[in-house]
């Protein structure tokens, strides 16, 4: 917590503007812990060692504490507003994730005439992770052409269904290899 204070304040004593490293940097409480003053963020300041060793139980003035604390709210809430960015962003990126394994899925289904289990979008979301869209959906084309036999017992359609999609990785894995090679 110590360095975010240091950071937030950029490594400046808020007393005499003094700055690291011409001077030894600390952390000081705006309400004084002996006076009911908490280690909350809002009630730290960076104070450089002789002030804060000089100054005692002194605060800053009412004008320098309220802007301080004004500061440091508008700073909470940019930090705020850039995490719920973020979050968003990755709830973006998994619908993304999903819409793709959606079109894979679709693709596959005109093939074979057979969909995917969960455990078959799951393996989809994996290569999705490691090899880029369009190569999985090659991959896809490919393995179900060529691994896929429907014109069988229904156990041995769904096990050659299951076997082509398990080939989908190693086909990406060597077109990504026969692309680094040549």
């Amino acid at each position: 917590m110590r360095f975010e204070v240091f950071k937030r304040d950029k490594f400046t004593c808020q007393y005499c503007g003094r700055m690291s490293p011409d001077v030894i940097l600390e952390v000081d409480h705006i309400t004084p812990v002996s006076k009911g003053g908490n280690n909350d963020m809002i009630n730290l300041i960076t104070s450089c060692r002789d002030c804060n060793r000089g100054k005692g139980k002194t605060r800053l003035s009412d004008d320098q504490e309220i802007k301080k604390q004004q500061a440091q709210l508008l700073d909470l809430a940019d930090k705020k507003e850039q995490l719920q960015m973020m979050v968003d962003w990755k709830k973006e990126l998994l619908n993304i994730r999903e819409t793709q394994i959606d079109y894979i899925e679709s693709l596959i289904l005109q093939i074979s005439g057979y969909q995917l289990n969960e455990n078959g979008r799951q393996d989809i979301a994996k290569y999705l992770i490691k090899y880029p869209f369009e190569l999985v959906c090659s991959a896809a084309e490919i393995a179900i052409v060529k691994y896929f036999n429907k014109n069988q017992s229904d156990y041995w359609t769904e096990r050659s269904f299951a076997d082509a999609i398990g080939k989908i990785g190693g086909i990406c894995y060597n077109k990504t290899n026969k692309r680094e090679g040549a």
